[in-house]
């Protein structure tokens, strides 16, 4: 049960690791100038200048935080201690970068983030995306995660029988014959390490 706990908090953090640059986005698309700042303090305008950029702030902090969650992710493999496997087979699945651009997040940006129902429906959206990502295992095939460097692998490992292979997310350029450390995201779907 704890291990399944663990498996589901990782498929979330990738998925939020993913959004990182739709937040960049949000926070830039929402941004405002108050409507009144004639004859005001400064520190008045800065009151008012946050007050009316409450979705810009918290979008540009979740951009940040899902961005370091990538560093910690980095170096979370430090205390892997899963066997190694070696590929014997491998597949580049990185158009599955692609399916996700075009179905989630360029509808996401024709959202008026002006009106409090556009920003009601972009968090019930992004919630809802996440619930089903997690849940059928696509929350891997963001393509803000290939702009942090992650590929996406369906490889056969040696002494592992698995009949559609298994989905690989990694920073490194994985070919035949390497071996791979893991943490397992679901029974068919890891994150991955070159051991060098």
């Amino acid at each position: 049960m704890r291990n399944t706990k663990n498996k589901t908090k990782l498929k979330i953090r990738f998925y939020f690791m993913s959004l990182w640059l739709l937040f960049l986005l949000v926070s830039i698309l929402a941004a405002k100038k108050p409507e009144t700042i004639s004859s005001k303090t400064i520190i008045e305008i800065i009151i008012l200048s946050i007050k009316a950029n409450v979705l810009t702030i918290a979008s540009f902090l979740l951009s940040v935080v899902s961005f370091v969650l990538t560093i910690v992710t980095k170096y979370e493999f430090n205390g892997v201690s899963n066997p190694p496997y070696k590929i014997i087979e491998i597949k580049n699945e990185n158009y599955e970068y692609l399916t996700f651009l075009s179905t989630c997040i360029i509808p996401l940006a024709c959202i008026d983030l002006k009106k409090i129902n556009g920003v009601t429906v972009l968090i019930i959206l992004l919630i809802v995306i996440g619930a089903i990502f997690v849940k059928m295992n696509l929350y891997y095939g963001n393509p803000t995660l290939a702009l942090l460097g992650y590929k996406i692998y369906r490889v056969k490992l040696q002494g592992l029988d698995s009949s559609d292979g298994t989905i690989i997310i990694t920073k490194n350029k994985l070919t035949k014959d390497k071996l791979i450390k893991w943490i397992p995201l679901d029974e068919n779907v890891w994150f991955a390490k070159e051991i060098k």
